[in-house]
């Protein structure tokens, strides 16, 4: 079961960065869509708690944890089918913000990813690693943007 652990220091404060990542239902204004993230479809109930779900494409997942403004964790899964690899693969995904500078204006997000691949999808673990570390990263990233440019206010 692999695990990553990806960080960001983002000017903005813990309750707007926690706001932005529970937000599911417009992800789209500061996240572009890529080959991975293609945008949620549906979330439901409109308000976020733990036991919200929602889809991106043929993942479905669910909110497990809801501590605001300090960790929210989101669990998801979907099956794969890619040439000969088939497979189920589930996904845990722990946002940690804690509140760094005498100021309380600068967050280190903490975004830690845990995986497991059913199947004959395991073969393809290393690649599914490196496509989530990066797609993390880009996440990191778009929020980091978007935060520092004040519109996550």
């Amino acid at each position: 079961m692999p695990s990553l652990r990806i960080t960001a220091d983002i000017n903005g404060t813990r309750e707007t960065i926690f706001d932005l990542i529970a937000d599911l239902a417009h992800y789209d204004r500061w996240l572009p869509g890529s080959r991975v993230f293609g945008g949620m479809a549906q979330v439901a109930p409109v308000s976020t708690d733990v036991g919200t779900t929602y889809a991106d494409g043929p993942m479905r997942g669910s909110i497990t944890e809801f501590n605001p403004p300090e960790r929210i964790t989101f669990e998801q899964s979907m099956p794969v089918k890619a040439l000969l690899l088939t497979g189920k693969l589930d996904v845990r995904v722990r946002y940690t913000l804690e509140a760094t500078g005498s100021d309380g204006q600068t967050t280190h997000v903490i975004r830690e990813v845990t995986c497991t691949l059913h199947g004959i999808l395991g073969a393809a673990q290393p690649l599914v690693v490196s496509t989530i570390r990066r797609e993390s990263g880009r996440m990191l990233e778009m929020m980091k943007r978007y935060v520092e440019r004040g519109n996550g206010n």
